[in-house]
């Protein structure tokens, strides 16, 4: 009998390329983005068969993070970025590029229920692709689901008062997605050992968007001769302000020459990325992130001499903030920066135009005080605002300040509802941090409070509930905060098959002296079984 080597099947590759070029060339008919279709198509077989789900969701958290957030305007609509085509993918809506009318959602929503649902069906047939996760705390599971019921309970509640249904979707869409973006994560990450790769997708995303901010600003602008409000977008502040507290996080847990040496490079790229993006939000929001972990990290000398100096200086910065107060520019300019946030772009003792809109919120807030107008209602405005539907139709359905649109929205109980689990992560994560040695474990728990402190300013400040990048940095922030506290013993393992059976005593042979328990002075002689 003769041998025959194996070789492979030529044919086949031939027909998976031809198939693959007819097919792009037949998607660029329709849009360009259209042609990268049969490519993705092929890499999420693959991904299916042979990858565990933890690597396509950090190459989907890379993407929401990194490329033009499409519904941000971002470069303030005047240039697109080499990365535009993929968020137009990303955040469109289908039947824009597909032109199919049905496809009212946008590509992200497919691939987190997507890998959400690969993640389960591998979980239920026992696949050994992926290893097994750690469990999450109960309580940070019933909250967050919490806060998918309060947003259901506002959308029935406003559409059952006449509200329109079909702008309602797009107040609570990201957010509604939250609890699935969290169960992606909860069975992507195997614990707190995924906390770094995970941290240096964001790192990379930021350092991505820092990048396109610099190159726009400083080369595109100029050549434009335009005056521009922004150079990436609003909701690029959390992602900065993350990589910002990851450097300086790691550093103050565990100081070393490498750490210190790598988190300047890292903060001095952030930092232009924000100067030139121009957010008064982003260093807000990194000072209140400084604060918090201020207040929760315990009294090492660094920090004792740190607050003596604070204390000397205080008088020098109220002299600083009065000579300065009225001053434009030069040395004085984060005095400016400061009063612009109190007296807002209106001036002092004037309205402008988020001080109006505040107040319309509120308004609408203390008629419906306990549950709101519901979803799909505008908000009232016994303050008339100027006209800006030219540019945004819907603007009396996404108020600036989120968090007053929650209240407004969804009174006290969809508030409670839906940002409980605000509370329990934080909770989680200041245990976490008080009962681990581990400084990796330290540092997440602290990236993990002034990540969510920054959501926060992002909501207050920016619309930032309806943004997929706030939403899937607090999603990382929850399930990290939830397998740190099991991790660390902050929170009891629950019931998981992760914990194998506690072993039986082994059974002594015969004739072995035995004592019953450490108090019995009569030895026994073992039993013969």
């Amino acid at each position: 009998m003769t041998y025959a080597p194996d070789r492979p099947s030529y044919l086949r590759f031939v027909a998976l390329l031809g198939f693959l070029v007819l097919a792009t060339v037949g998607g660029a008919l329709l849009h360009p983005v259209v042609a990268l279709a049969p490519a993705l198509l092929v890499g999420v077989v693959w991904l299916i068969l042979k990858v565990p789900v933890r690597y396509p969701v950090l190459i989907v958290t890379y993407l929401v993070l990194a490329v033009d957030y499409v519904p941000e305007r971002p470069q303030s609509g005047f240039w697109p970025s080499p990365l535009h085509p993929l968020g137009e993918l990303l955040f469109a809506q289908l039947s824009y590029i597909t032109k199919i009318g049905a496809l009212r959602f946008p590509l992200v929503d497919v691939l987190i229920v997507g890998l959400l649902g690969l993640a389960m069906y591998r979980r239920v047939t026992k696949s050994k692709i992926d290893p097994p996760a750690l469990p999450m705390p109960r309580p940070l599971i019933a909250v967050v689901t919490l806060s998918l019921i309060a947003i259901l309970f506002m959308e029935v509640r406003g559409v059952m008062r006449g509200g329109d249904f079909k702008n309602s979707l797009w107040q609570w869409h990201q957010a509604a997605m939250m609890p699935f973006i969290v169960a992606m994560y909860h069975y992507a990450m195997r614990g707190p050992e995924d906390w770094p790769i995970f941290a240096r997708a964001v790192i990379a995303a930021g350092l991505t968007k820092a990048a396109i901010s610099v190159y726009f600003g400083a080369i595109v602008v100029p050549s434009m001769g335009v005056f521009v409000e922004y150079t990436t977008c609003h909701s690029d502040s959390m992602t900065f302000n993350f990589a910002l507290l990851v450097a300086t996080m790691r550093f103050l847990e565990k100081p070393k020459g490498a750490h210190a040496l790598r988190g300047l490079l890292l903060m001095l790229c952030i930092f232009m990325g924000m100067m030139y993006n121009d957010r008064r939000l982003a260093y807000v929001s990194f000072v209140g992130c400084l604060m918090a972990g201020y207040l929760i990290t315990p009294w090492p000398p660094i920090k004792r001499t740190f607050t003596r100096g604070m204390v000397l200086l205080a008088p020098l910065m109220v002299v600083y903030f009065a000579v300065g107060w009225n001053a434009r520019g030069g040395a004085f300019a984060p005095v400016h920066k400061v009063r612009s946030l109190i007296d807002g772009e209106g001036g002092e003792g004037n309205l402008d135009y988020r001080d109006i809109e505040n107040l319309d919120v509120i308004a609408t807030w203390t008629q419906f005080p306990l549950l709101g107008t519901g979803y799909g209602h505008e908000f009232l405005e016994p303050i008339p605002l100027p006209n800006i539907a030219f540019v945004f139709p819907q603007y009396r359905y996404h108020p600036h300040n989120s968090l007053l649109g929650l209240f407004a929205f969804g009174g006290m109980v969809g508030y409670t509802g839906v940002w409980m689990y605000l509370v329990v992560t934080i909770y989680l994560a200041v245990r976490s941090y008080h009962r681990s040695n581990v400084a990796e474990h330290r540092t997440a728990a602290m990236v993990i409070v002034g990540a969510l402190v920054c959501y926060i300013n992002q909501v207050f400040g920016d619309m930032g509930i309806i943004s997929y990048i706030c939403t899937f940095l607090t999603s990382i922030c929850v399930v990290t905060s939830g397998k740190l506290a099991v991790a660390t013993g902050a929170w009891p393992m629950p019931s998981s098959a992760l914990l194998p059976s506690t072993p039986a005593l082994p059974e002594p042979p015969p004739g072995v002296i035995v004592y019953e328990n450490p108090d019995d002075a009569a030895p026994a002689l073992a039993k013969r079984s």
